[in-house]
């Protein structure tokens, strides 16, 4: 089993997320259905790292990094194999990544 971490930017933007769905767009339903896939993304991290894609982009990244795309969001992490870690990096919205490529 890895170890699941959170960067404070990741945490952070997950607390973002979920307070958009809940105020902005008046869904609590849906702001915690979305907390409960990133919950169970983890897990099944914390099981198999390796299963997702490595995030690939026209431009060089100074490290390679793998991404789970969960309802319209992506996440982003960095997996640590002497350490038997996952360090969980970046949540952004899709059309967020869309537009920064």
């Amino acid at each position: 089993m890895y170890e699941i971490i959170y960067l404070p930017t990741a945490r952070k933007q997950l607390e973002d997320i979920v307070d958009y769905i809940t105020v902005e767009l008046a869904a609590p339903d849906a702001a915690h259905d979305f907390i409960d896939e990133v919950d169970k993304a983890a897990k099944s991290l914390a099981e198999m790292p390796y299963r997702h894609p490595i995030y690939h982009t026209s431009f060089a990244l100074l490290e390679e990094v793998q991404w789970i795309s969960i309802k319209n969001h992506n996440v982003f992490y960095k997996i640590f194999e002497e350490e038997k870690a996952v360090e969980i990096r970046r949540v952004a919205n899709t059309l967020k990544v869309i537009r920064m490529i």
